[in-house]
């Protein structure tokens, strides 16, 4: 990750011509020193450019461009932008320039890959930001008036000068409240404000429009697809994705937690690496490794890819002590460190091994290994009963009946009422402060509906948790000089699924369908064929090392002689309550707790 971070002011009426009167700061690199845009901050920027930032950074004369990108399809790009391609070894934010000359604000419909930048145009004056479909890339900007401050890491933006740091109220009620809200467009500062996965911000004298460019929505499906030719798509789609993702870099690793997604991708990858005479990557799971496991177990679907690729496989774990100092950091202005509670262990490594990019499947679920959900009720609500009956995976009388009435279930379960938010601390999922509930102003949680294979799709890559630990893991592993890729979250392939029929993802007992028969010679059937996705290993593991975490924490806790700033947001009697439940039972199986001690600030 290319870290940037900037000031861009432009003048609220007419476009000036002398270039003092516009003000850009932008901040390369950790140790970066900050430039302002004037007849000397070319030369200053400049120099960062030759300093090892120069993907990041593009100056010419009409253009300033700060970037973190990792541009694919580039053969495509430079044949559409013509004679106006930068040279062949120019970097991303080169080609990112090109295409806002060329394209203006629709230029991010024609970049693929993996972005967040921000630019000023001295000749019309305006200022425009954009990131990528679906976040793979962070952006954080604060916007007052004439005034843009960008960064694509939060704690740099608060750096910048001016930016206030008081805490909207709201937000933090919500995310105390419900531990499945999303962020979208909003932080825990007031000012603060993420630029959405799929978004772009258009800044000119008329003032700031912000909007969504990748509709994927109005993406018309294909009833007359054939399978051998959306298999073959498929697979030619997943590689090309991995193959653009091992540009750029020499040391990689993979996860393997013995799913289809990581699987897959590890089993595309090797091949490609193994051919450019790059070193085999190293594996990494979530859960113990065990040669000798039980194959029908995790550890098992793990050896069992590891075993077919030859590689080997690691599962670093977190010390009590490691993970309490995750708690203690700051949650309002870094990562959410549930994204991390397995994940930083890999992150300290990885980092040991000098990898420079992990190869994840994360985000597979959403779409490329979609497993139809929401086509069964669907088929119920909208009386296609005959088509429900035959799509049983059990034969008789008995096996439609029975699939019938699971789907009926699911329809309930979908549209059944929520527990309505201000109740949700009554019910013990929160430990706010009664008071603080009282005056806030909950915001809206967007609640997933799986009603129809494209609805649900839809709702589960924009609502879901997919765009936070990207955003998360992008941020942490940029500490420790770590990339990751998603390789089933590429554009490309994500727009093919969306033309495919609901046929494609679920056909009777097998769900996940096309996934299943697209690496079907390429896993080994124990990994290719397994619907579960319980993990009982990994989540026993971790209740068990949260439950010894958040006792150390109370104890911290309770030994400082100053209560936490933030305290006034929560129930401390209540939290003292839950963890000595915790300390009783052994047990971390308590979200509300380990939400209230990783918002607190602990001295």
């Amino acid at each position: 990750m290319h870290r940037f971070c900037g000031i861009i002011h432009r003048p609220p009426s007419t476009i000036a011509t002398d270039a003092d009167s516009h003000c850009l700061a932008a901040a390369l690199g950790p140790d970066a020193a900050t430039a302002t845009l004037g007849p000397a901050a070319f030369g200053a920027l400049a120099t960062a450019r030759q300093t090892g930032t120069r993907d990041s950074l593009h100056i010419a004369d009409d253009l300033i461009l700060v970037a973190d990108a990792r541009i694919d399809g580039q053969a495509e790009l430079r044949a559409a932008l013509a004679g106006d391609a930068p040279p062949a070894d120019a970097p991303a934010a080169a080609l990112i320039a090109a295409a806002w000359r060329r394209w203006g604000r629709e230029c991010p419909l024609h970049l693929y890959g993996d972005y967040a930048f921000a630019l000023f145009d001295r000749t019309s004056g305006d200022s425009f930001a954009a990131r990528d479909h679906v976040g793979a890339r962070p952006f954080f900007y604060a916007l007052a008036g004439d005034r843009l401050a960008l960064a694509n890491d939060p704690a740099a933006l608060l750096a910048l000068p001016d930016i206030p740091e008081d805490f909207d109220e709201d937000f933090v009620a919500t995310i105390l409240v419900h531990r499945k809200f999303e962020a979208h467009d909003r932080s825990f500062l007031r000012a603060v404000r993420r630029l959405q996965a799929g978004h772009r911000l258009h800044l000119t004298a008329a003032g700031a429009r912000i909007d969504r460019w990748w509709n994927p929505e109005a993406i018309a499906i294909d009833d007359s697809a054939d399978d051998a030719t959306t298999i073959a798509r498929y697979r030619a789609l997943v590689d090309q994705a991995v193959t653009d993702r091992l540009a750029g870099a020499t040391r990689f690793a993979v996860h393997l937690s013995g799913g289809l997604d990581s699987s897959l991708i590890a089993a595309t990858a090797v091949p490609h690496l193994r051919a450019r005479g790059l070193a085999d990557p190293p594996g990494y799971s979530w859960h113990v490794v065990d040669p000798a496991a039980d194959p029908d177990t995790e550890p098992g679907w793990s050896e069992a890819i590891r075993a077919r690729l030859g590689l080997d496989l690691f599962a670093p774990s977190l010390s009590t002590e490691e993970m309490a100092a995750l708690f203690a950091q700051d949650w309002t202005r870094g990562p959410d460190i549930r994204n991390l509670l397995h994940e930083a262990a890999i992150q300290r490594d990885a980092e040991t091994r000098g990898v420079e990019v992990i190869l994840s499947g994360w985000g597979g679920d959403e779409g490329a290994s979609y497993n139809g959900r929401g086509y069964h009720p669907w088929l119920f609500a909208t009386g296609r009963w005959r088509t429900l009956y035959r799509d049983t995976g059990r034969p008789g009388l008995k096996g439609g009946l029975r699939t019938i009435f699971y789907a009926a279930r699911r329809l309930v379960r979908t549209f059944q009422p929520q527990l309505p938010l201000r109740w949700r601390r009554i019910a013990g999922h929160s430990l706010i402060e009664p008071g603080f509930l009282r005056r806030a102003r909950l915001l809206p949680v967007p609640v997933v509906r799986e009603f129809g294979v494209r609805r649900t799709q839809h709702a589960l890559l924009r609502n879901s948790s997919t765009t936070g630990r990207l955003e998360d893991w992008a941020l942490s592993g940029a500490a420790r000089g770590i990339d990751y890729r998603f390789p089933l979250l590429d554009r490309r392939l994500l727009e093919f699924i969306y033309t495919l029929p609901p046929r494609m993802f679920r056909r009777g007992a097998m769900r996940r369908w096309l996934i299943k028969q697209a690496s079907e010679g390429m896993l080994p059937d124990v990994v290719r064929l397994n619907n579960s996705k319980t993990e009982p290993i990994r989540v026993a593991w971790i209740e068990r090392a949260l439950a010894e975490t958040m006792v150390t924490i109370g104890d911290r806790l309770a030994a400082s002689d100053t209560p936490p700033a933030r305290a006034r947001y929560i129930d401390m009697a209540l939290l003292r309550e839950r963890v000595e439940q915790a300390r009783r039972t052994r047990s971390g199986r308590d979200p509300a707790l380990r939400l209230a001690l990783q918002f607190l600030d602990i001295p």
